[in-house]
C-alpha cells in the first residue's frame, strides 16, 4: 500500500474495517521501527495467527506498511487514511 493521506477520522469507514474483519494498528517491526500493520481476518482470530471457530481452523495474514512513524501519535494521524485505502481496495 502506498503512504496513507491523513485524512479525518470517519466512524464508517473505521466500522467497514471491523465489519469486513480488518485490525489496523501500530506495531514495533524487528529493527524497532513504529509501522503500520493490518491484519486481515484479524477480528475473528482476535489478533491471533490462527484460532479454531466451530471446529474451523481460521488464519489471519499481516501485512505491514513500509513507513516508519517517530510515535503513536504521529501514527494515528494516518490510520484514517489507511481505513480509506482499505474500502478502494477491498469494498
Amino acid at each position: 500500500m502506498s503512504k496513507p493521506k491523513i485524512l479525518p477520522f470517519s466512524s464508517k469507514d473505521f466500522n467497514w474495517c471491523v465489519e469486513n474483519d480488518f485490525q489496523v494498528y501500530g506495531a514495533l517491526d524487528n529493527e524497532g521501527s513504529l509501522r503500520i500493520e493490518i491484519r486481515r481476518g484479524g477480528i475473528t482470530t482476535e489478533g491471533a495467527d490462527e484460532a479454531v471457530i466451530d471446529g474451523r481452523k481460521i488464519k489471519s495474514t499481516v501485512m505491514v506498511g513500509k513507513e516508519t512513524y517517530k510515535n503513536m501519535s504521529e501514527l494515528s494521524l494516518y490510520l484514517p487514511g489507511v481505513y480509506k485505502q482499505l474500502i478502494q481496495k477491498y469494498g
